[in-house]
C-alpha cells in the first residue's frame, strides 16, 4: 500500500540519525528461535518491555531548519523545531541496546504552523529488534494543501496520528500499525501524553501483519536501523559504493543503499535561533553520504543525505541531516549539542 511508505518515510528518514550512533558497535549475531503462530505474538508484552526504565549513555540534540517551496523559490526559517537522538541500555538487561528518537516541527515556530513530528524507540538484543513508533501526520501534495488540512483538522478537532509496533528476528517479521484520530493536537513537547494514547490504541487493535518465510526476500533478521548502521560503517571504512543491504520493516521487504560518498572536507553550519542568538560551528573532518531505501512491494524509493563526522566523539555522528519528503518541503536537522 502506498500509505505504508508515505506516512512513515519522514520518520524513517529522521531515524537515519539514530543509526550513526551505532557505528562503533559490533555486528549482531542473532540466535534462532522457534516460529510460533502469529496469534501468539503479543504487542502488549513488547510495549511493556519497552516501557521499563533505561539508562542513557549519550544524547545528541538537533535544531531544525524548515524550507517550503513557494512556486519557483524556497522560503525557509531556522529554529522551527528539533529533537534528539538517545542511545542507552535497559536498566535490568544492559545487553539490550535502546535507541530513542524524537524529531519534528514546532507549530508555534514552523512555517504555516506545520505540526509534523515523530518519535520511536527501538530495542536491539542478540535475538531480535523491536520497534515502537508513531507520527503526527499532515499528508498533503503542496504547502497550501497542508495549510488547508491543518485548518480543517482544527475546525473538526480531529488530528491524525499513526502508531506501529513490530518485531523482527531470524524466524519471522510481525507488526501492527494503527491509524487513529485524536481530539488533542499533540506536539513534540507532549511526548508522554501522545505515547500513552498510541499505546492504548495499539493494545486494543487486533490486526497483525506478518511476512511469511516464503515471501521474505531477506534472510537476515536486520531491521532498518541495523541495515543503515552497517552502511554507515562501510562508508567510514572507505568501502566501495554503491552498496546495498536488505532489511525488513513493518513486515515488508526493503533494500537500503549507500548511493554515494563525498570527499573529506570541512563544513560550517549557521543557524539563527528565534531569540536572535546564532549558532555557528565548523566541522573539519566530515563527508556527505547519500542513501536510499526501496520498498519492494510499492516500488517507492526514498532518498536521504547525512553529513557524517569521522573523528573522536563525532565519528559516525550526523552533524547535519537533510531530507526532502516531497517536492514542497525540506527538513534540515543541525547538530546543536551532545550530552554524555
Amino acid at each position: 500500500m502506498r500509505n505504508d511508505n508515505n506516512r512513515w518515510r519522514l520518520l524513517r528518514a529522521l531515524l537515519l540519525g539514530i543509526c550513526v550512533t551505532l557505528t562503533a558497535q559490533a555486528q549482531l549475531k542473532l540466535g534462532h528461535r522457534s516460529d510460533p503462530p502469529v496469534d501468539e505474538w503479543s504487542p502488549e508484552t513488547l510495549l511493556r518491555d519497552l516501557s521499563v526504565p533505561s539508562s542513557t549513555s549519550v544524547q545528541y540534540d538537533f535544531i531544525m531548519t524548515g524550507r517550503v517551496r513557494l512556486l519557483l523559490f524556497w522560503a525557509g526559517a531556522d529554529d522551527v523545531g528539533g529533537g534528539y537522538i538517545r542511545r542507552g541500555t535497559r536498566a535490568h538487561s544492559p545487553e539490550t541496546r535502546l535507541i530513542q528518537v524524537l524529531f519534528g516541527s514546532d507549530p508555534s515556530k514552523a512555517p504555516r504552523h506545520l505540526n509534523y513530528w515523530g518519535a520511536a524507540t527501538e530495542a536491539i538484543d542478540s535475538r531480535s529488534s523491536i520497534l515502537f513508533g508513531f507520527m503526527k501526520s499532515t499528508k498533503a501534495g503542496s504547502a497550501a494543501e497542508a495549510e488547508a488540512r491543518i485548518r480543517k483538522q482544527n475546525d473538526q478537532q480531529q488530528y491524525a496520528f499513526e502508531g506501529i509496533v513490530s518485531e523482527v528476528d531470524t524466524q519471522r517479521a510481525v507488526s501492527r500499525v494503527v491509524p487513529l484520530l485524536s481530539t488533542v493536537d499533540f506536539n513534540l513537547h507532549q511526548l508522554e501524553q501522545a505515547e500513552h494514547m498510541i499505546v492504548e490504541h495499539l493494545n486494543k487493535d487486533e490486526s497483525v501483519r506478518q511476512l511469511s518465510r516464503v515471501d521474505r526476500k531477506c534472510e537476515s533478521s536486520r531491521g532498518f536501523l541495523q541495515a543503515t548502521d552497517e552502511l554507515i560503517a562501510h562508508a567510514l571504512r572507505g568501502g566501495e559504493v554503491p552498496k546495498s543491504l536488505c532489511y525488513v520493516y513493518n513486515a515488508r521487504n526493503y533494500t537500503a543503499t549507500l548511493e554515494d560518498r563525498g570527499e573529506m572536507t570541512s563544513k560550517t553550519i549557521r543557524v539563527r535561533r528565534k531569540d536572535g542568538t546564532k549558532i555557528e560551528k565548523t566541522y573539519p573532518d566530515v563527508f556527505r553520504a547519500q542513501f536510499s531505501t526501496l520498498n519492494h512491494q510499492s516500488g517507492e524509493r526514498t532518498t536521504f543525505e547525512l553529513w557524517l563526522g569521522t573523528t573522536g566523539e563525532l565519528r559516525g555522528v550526523p552533524v547535519q541531516i537533510v531530507h526532502q519528503p516531497n517536492w514542497w518541503l525540506q527538513v534540515i536537522l543541525n547538530l546543536d549539542s551532545t550530552h554524555l
